[in-house]
């Protein structure tokens, strides 16, 4: 517990830093938790994010950071590209790497309250420590947003690897349920 509550100090510490955070995000699942805190505000089509998610064997934390911009031909719907650093502890062993991928976020047009969001980011061996030969980062959610500056929402998360000698290593694999504020 008291690891937990220095890794949300901590994160809490490095967002507050910037002070053009415009969104953080909170879920809980089975055995997992998840804070993250994010701007798009450095730029006007650029995104920045930490986050961390914490689980009994698994705390990892992720620096991210993309290019944004609504589709011309849809203005609904919004694409983003760029790279997501890790900093992972699973089972005691340290992981380190870069992933490369995007994200698409769409609201419904009879109704913009509701939003479905994807997010896929791949890491291939080269950008890792260890003997790993690849990550993946999945992650899709629905939300619905309640308040002017809330929302609610359910997602889906998959972060896996896959180790030359021990096989994969799913990190996490489940179903969450979350907050996300807006500033």
């Amino acid at each position: 517990m008291k690891k937990l509550a220095l890794s949300i100090a901590s994160l809490l510490a490095v967002s507050s830093l910037n002070s053009h955070a415009t969104n953080v995000a909170i879920d809980v699942g089975n055995d997992v938790f998840s804070l993250e805190a994010g701007s798009k505000n450095f730029s006007q089509s650029s995104e920045f994010s930490v986050a961390m998610i914490h689980a009994d064997d698994l705390h990892l934390y992720s620096l991210k950071g993309l290019v944004t911009g609504v589709l011309e031909q849809n203005e609904n719907l919004e694409a983003a590209l760029g790279g997501k650093a890790y900093l992972i502890n699973f089972h005691d062993e340290n992981i380190q790497g870069l992933a490369l991928g995007g994200e698409v976020n769409y609201k419904l047009p009879m109704n913009e309250k509701v939003e479905f969001h994807g997010s896929f980011y791949f890491a291939p061996s080269p950008l890792l420590t260890d003997d790993l030969d690849y990550l993946t980062d999945l992650t899709i959610t629905a939300s619905y947003q309640l308040l002017k500056n809330g929302a609610v929402y359910i997602n889906y998360r998959n972060i896996q690897a896959d180790h030359e000698s021990a096989g994969d290593f799913t990190m996490d694999n489940g179903f969450n349920v979350g907050l996300k504020f807006s500033f």
